[in-house]
């Protein structure tokens, strides 16, 4: 019995005639012809980086530093201080990147330019067959780079690159965080390193300058007419500042998306060789081919000035959100547990050592002064807080002119001045009110029905804090002449997470 083996031509599809004898259209269950090869392996030609890649040789992990020009087989891990993306046109990306001991500049050819978002700060592994030296970086002096490798993901199986999307306070997250010239071990200061406020006055004459600034808030993306190439360029201005002055740090072009992803008050940037630009009189910093941006650096100076950071915002913050879910609201003011403190009480309690748990207690105090008209005609009643940029209006709602989301506004806590006892005084600006505390200062001591700017009454059954948004000016006047020098009693949570007294309630 002779064996049948198939031919060729049954693994294609048959050819199908163009036109048909009866004129009619060609039949919906002809297939069109095939090509032999299957979707999966056409997808693997068109878009390469769609397959998880496997190391085809082994490959020696090194630190920056001790790379040995040649070709060799190296596995490298950092984070992308500097790039540009699609340089010059020239089809491949530029990246540098550092792990601490040095610096090395990266080649990356891509078969689409849209393959890879390349951000400041992003954690890299680098698998390459040949480093070589400096020359090859390109035109400029870019500091600590002595080497230069090139990558061609998706057509070299040798040469490929990860860039990481590490999950905040993981452990990928935490490392290769060191900058260059910083040795942890024996640290003492880091190399031209310079306050913001010296780098902006003479500073920048140096050309070899580092400093190190707390991003401020984050602007929105606008398009700039370019004179020179003319053209629009995309353009973010990142508000910067340390604990002697503020700038404007300038991102353009490929660079927004990292602006974008940076946390106002939170993200810490050391800048080597930063441009400054001189607008008029408004000094601007840049970020220049040779300059370098650790984000979120990991070394004593860094550590200090998040602390720094973080003091200064809770002396300058505009909106602190109450604590939901903290304590038992109802338990706090009718419980069995209700104690009774005056200010020192309070300041002694939270001022101890040993105080590691929150705590809820009662306050008798005489509101001082009262802010209302001031704040009702600043248009400042409501505030909140976004793209770190405060967000002010007398509605409960407001929409962020940088990210134009819209946000529910909470009541300006300035609006009341200060309360005493006979122990001591508190700063309205620093208590943090829930939504049923406001109501019941606002409204639980009224005895006379409010009316609205269209002269309709306010429901007295569910009322609100927002419904004195709706009050006029009269209305609002006699709010504030009946709290002015009120004798009431707050019942508070102390919040060790926040260090800040939180109003739960309030009793007339």
């Amino acid at each position: 019995m002779s064996v049948l083996f198939p031919s060729i031509q049954s693994f294609y599809s048959r050819e199908v005639p163009q036109s048909f004898p009866d004129g009619n259209d060609e039949p919906s269950n002809v297939r069109e012809p095939g090509d032999g090869f299957t979707s999966s392996e056409v997808e693997v030609v068109l878009n390469p980086l769609s397959q998880p890649w496997k190391p085809s040789r082994n490959y020696e992990t090194c630190p920056i530093s001790l790379l040995q020009a040649g070709p060799h087989n190296y596995q490298i891990s950092g984070r992308i201080v500097n790039f540009a993306h699609d340089f010059r046109n020239q089809g491949f990306h530029f990246l540098v990147v550092t792990d601490g001991s040095g610096a090395i500049a990266v080649k990356l050819y891509y078969v689409k330019a849209s393959d890879y978002q390349v951000l400041f700060g992003q954690r890299v592994t680098i698998w390459t067959t040949f480093i070589g030296d400096s020359s090859g970086a390109g035109p400029g002096n870019i500091p600590f780079c002595a080497s230069t490798t090139a990558l061609y993901p998706g057509r070299n199986g040798a040469t490929h690159i990860i860039v990481h999307s590490d999950v905040p306070d993981s452990d990928g997250s935490r490392i290769l965080r060191c900058p260059l010239e910083c040795n942890l071990k024996e640290y003492e200061y880091l190399p031209a390193l310079m306050t913001l406020k010296a780098f902006l006055s003479t500073g920048y004459d140096l050309g070899e300058g580092k400093i190190l600034v707390c991003v401020r808030s984050v602007g929105p993306r606008r398009s700039v007419q370019s004179k020179k190439h003319q053209n629009s360029l995309d353009m973010v201005e990142v508000g910067i500042f340390d604990d002697t002055a503020t700038s404007v740090l300038k991102l353009w072009e490929d660079k927004v998306p990292s602006g974008k992803s940076w946390v106002p008050n939170q993200t810490i940037l050391l800048i080597s060789k930063p441009t400054f630009t001189l607008r008029g009189t408004s000094p601007e910093v840049g970020i220049g081919y040779s300059s370098m941006v650790d984000v979120d650096p990991d070394f004593p100076d860094a550590n200090w000035l998040r602390n720094k950071v973080k003091n200064m915002t809770k002396k300058q913050s505009i909106y602190v959100p109450f604590p939901s879910g903290a304590w038992d609201i109802e338990l706090a003011i009718n419980g069995p547990g209700r104690t009774l403190f005056t200010i020192a009480d309070v300041e002694d309690q939270v001022r101890h050592p040993g105080l590691t748990t929150d705590f809820t207690g009662k306050l008798n105090v005489i509101i001082l002064d009262v802010k209302l008209m001031e704040h009702w005609r600043k248009d400042t009643l409501c505030c909140f807080e976004c793209c770190g940029i405060p967000l002010y209006a007398n509605k409960p709602i407001a929409t962020c002119k940088n990210c134009e989301s819209r946000h529910d506004l909470a009541l300006n806590p300035r609006i009341i001045g200060s309360v005493v006892d006979e122990s001591g005084t508190i700063t309205g600006s620093k208590l943090v009110w829930c939504d049923d505390a406001w109501t019941q200062l606002l409204f639980g001591g009224t005895t006379g029905d409010l009316q609205r700017e269209d002269e309709s009454e306010i429901n007295l059954i569910e009322q609100s804090w927002e419904d004195i948004t709706a009050l006029g000016s009269d209305a609002l006047r006699d709010i504030e002449g009946l709290l002015l020098y009120s004798r009431i009693t707050l019942t508070f949570g102390w919040s060790s997470k926040l260090e800040r007294l939180c109003v739960l309630g309030v009793e007339w």
